[in-house]
């Protein structure tokens, strides 16, 4: 990968010799390649509308391999959305993509602060909601999605591994697969995946008693990112009314249009959820059941 440093921001892309589907070249403005379920999407999309900036979505079908095709493998190697190409450049990561799209113009105030200090200060902040994408994973695929539904094919994990340029993440996302196809989530693994989330829910709750939003007294990109985190974990089953200040902040975020939008399931999948989620309460197989949130 290369970077660009510029104004003291980095911004991470990818080089021009790891695109290989030729056509993305050529896009002009702003395209997005995502999936309406990916945490990862729903954090761009969020601001993509908040600021009021016109794209061009391309829906890529995670649910029918869409995503391990040598056309997008020829976008990003990893196999993974989103994808912001930006009038022909591709940028791969979705919280590098936010700050690409901070700094396109818009009547709408910047979610990243302007001092750099405080950029520092979020740019970290992000890095360590990043760092517990794994367990946001663990927790979406014990407590959310059915393990019949959501894992993938031994013909799909070994299309992944040899199909577009190889890319060490790539491999660790298969081997992930690998391993949840064979043993799902363990009781072991979700209360450890618990256990970070709750404390850091804490820390966010204390912020929250000084200020309205988690950056101070203005909506940010930390707002964003972790609201998708509290919404799915919500969903799984864990009880975010035990922190009352971050509980109520999600509740003020709920009210506005565009994270409702960008975060809500097709009816036809939440219809299909519900009825998981009942099974679960029935047997006695949901988060607070098997963990001690």
């Amino acid at each position: 990968r290369e970077e660009r440093t510029g104004d003291n921001v980095s911004i991470i892309i990818s080089p021009v010799d790891q695109v290989w589907t030729e056509e993305v070249k050529g896009w002009a403005g702003i395209h997005l390649l995502h999936f309406q379920s990916s945490y990862c999407s729903q954090k761009v999309r969020v601001p993509l509308e908040e600021k009021g900036l016109f794209w061009q979505s391309h829906p890529i079908d995670r649910a029918r391999d869409k995503h391990v095709s040598p056309w997008f493998l020829g976008i990003n190697p990893r196999g993974v959305v989103p994808v912001l190409v930006l009038d022909g450049v591709v940028h791969v990561e979705s919280n590098d993509i936010m700050e690409v799209l901070d700094g396109l113009p818009s009547e709408a105030e910047p979610f990243f602060p302007q001092s750099d200090v405080e950029r520092e200060r979020v740019v970290a902040a992000l890095a360590r909601e990043d760092a517990l994408h794994m367990d946001l994973r663990n927790l979406t695929m014990g407590f959310i999605m059915p393990h019949a539904l959501a894992r993938k094919s031994p013909k799909t994990l070994l299309r992944w591994e040899r199909e577009g340029r190889e890319d060490p993440k790539r491999a660790r996302e298969v081997a992930w697969w690998r391993d949840y196809a064979r043993d799902g989530i363990s009781a072991e693994t979700a209360q450890k995946s618990v256990d970070v989330h709750r404390e850091v829910f804490d820390e966010l709750d204390g912020l929250l008693a000084s200020s309205t939003w988690l950056m101070g007294e203005r909506l940010s990109v930390l707002d964003i990112s972790w609201f998708i985190t509290t919404l799915r974990l919500r969903n799984a089953g864990y009880p975010l009314e035990r922190h009352a200040r971050l509980a109520a902040w999600h509740r003020e975020l709920e009210k506005r249009p565009a994270f409702v939008a960008e975060t809500r399931e097709p009816w036809l999948l939440r219809t299909a959820l519900a009825i998981y989620q009942a099974y679960r309460r029935i047997t006695g197989s949901r988060l607070p059941d098997v963990t001690n949130p």
